[in-house]
């Protein structure tokens, strides 16, 4: 692999900032916030922070998407490459198969040949659904279950912790309820 000089620089730039990452980790136990201008430092931080993220992902992705649509056209080459191969393959064995019925080929390199003649189904489910429920051959349709919560949330009331009733004021086993609240940071 080459470098140039720009790579080069790019990562001294990320070891120094990995080096600055750790200096602030060693910093962290002993900061506090005691005032609005502290606070402020510290949304400054973030935003540097996030900033400094986005760019190392945005750089991260640029290269990963080239190292993608490289093995994409190493994957495309190799698969042309492969079919013309097998074509050739597949001609032969054709031809072969043309003089002995029973023909299969197979060298000390490999092997070719057609398997066993197969069945394969294919369905029009709206179709054979409608038909297998017009003859009533329910044996062969599935239905699967599934719990509309939110009808059932619409239903249901909270009379203790953890205790859910519907709207007879029988107990609805089966759901637990938990209390919680984000912490939002806007900067």
């Amino acid at each position: 692999m080459q470098w140039h000089k720009g790579d080069l620089m790019e990562n001294l730039k990320l070891i120094d900032e990995v080096i600055e990452s750790e200096e602030v980790e060693e910093k962290r136990e002993a900061f506090e916030i005691t005032s609005l201008s502290g606070a402020d430092w510290c949304f400054e931080r973030l935003k540097g922070i996030k900033t400094n993220l986005e760019e190392r992902k945005a750089y991260a992705e640029e290269e990963i998407k080239k190292y993608k649509e490289y093995i994409e056209a190493e994957e495309k080459k190799a698969a042309d490459d492969i079919a013309y191969f097998e074509g050739l393959l597949r001609i032969y064995t054709d031809k072969r198969l043309e003089e002995d019925k029973d023909f299969k080929l197979k060298t000390a390199k490999g092997s070719a040949s057609y398997g066993k003649v197969q069945k394969k189904w294919s369905y029009d489910e709206e179709v054979l659904l409608k038909d297998l429920e017009d003859k009533h051959l329910d044996e062969f349709i599935k239905i699967k279950k599934s719990i509309d919560k939110t009808k059932l949330k619409k239903d249901l009331n909270l009379v203790a912790d953890n205790i859910v009733v519907d709207g007879n004021g029988e107990v609805v086993e089966g759901i637990t309820i938990t209390e919680f609240r984000n912490f939002n940071v806007k900067y």
